[in-house]
């Protein structure tokens, strides 16, 4: 049985508390026993509400201590949701929405959207658009979509006239 994403309500965190007491609200739920065993993405806040750091990690909370002891932002960290996924990549695809989404102050990766993305033109046009969305943000896609219903406003390259041969060379 696969496991589906589990998303657990935002709630106060104890940032005092013993590591293994970090997700002890979490390890309440019924779908625990099998969802702990899976990746999940965590989101901390601070006291407005404001997001401060989006993660991933795998099934412990031991990272909540490394960033408790390194992180400057720790003592602000006032809330935290947690999200259980079924594979890495699922867990991996949702930190990378989170974060584009959220912007939370101290994510340095996929905090801003890449200054380019390989855009696959050899296969279909829904597959083109699914990349887009995925990967480019959504201003930027609203403004291309008007662009796109003006085909006159952009210049074509001429092709060069057919080959043929020189007058009487044939």
């Amino acid at each position: 049985m696969t496991l589906l994403p589990a998303h657990f309500p935002l709630r106060k965190l104890d940032r005092d508390a013993h590591t293994k007491q970090f997700l002890a609200p979490e390890a309440e739920h019924p779908e625990w026993g099998r969802a702990h065993r899976f990746d999940f993405l965590y989101r901390f806040y601070d006291s407005d509400l404001e997001p401060l750091y989006f993660g991933i990690t795998a099934g412990t909370a031991s990272r909540w201590d490394q960033h408790r002891k390194r992180a400057a932002w720790w003592p602000s960290a006032d809330y935290v949701a947690v999200s259980f996924y079924p594979t890495f990549e699922a867990v991996q695809a949702a930190e990378k929405a989170a974060i584009r989404h959220g912007r939370p102050r101290y994510n340095k990766q996929f905090s801003s959207w890449p200054a380019s993305i390989p855009l696959r033109l050899d296969r279909t046009a829904e597959h083109a658009a699914a990349q887009l969305f995925r990967d480019a943000p959504s201003e930027f896609i609203a403004e291309l979509a008007v662009l796109l219903t003006q085909p006159d406003r952009f210049e074509r390259p001429e092709p060069p006239p057919p080959a043929r041969f020189a007058d009487g060379l044939d």
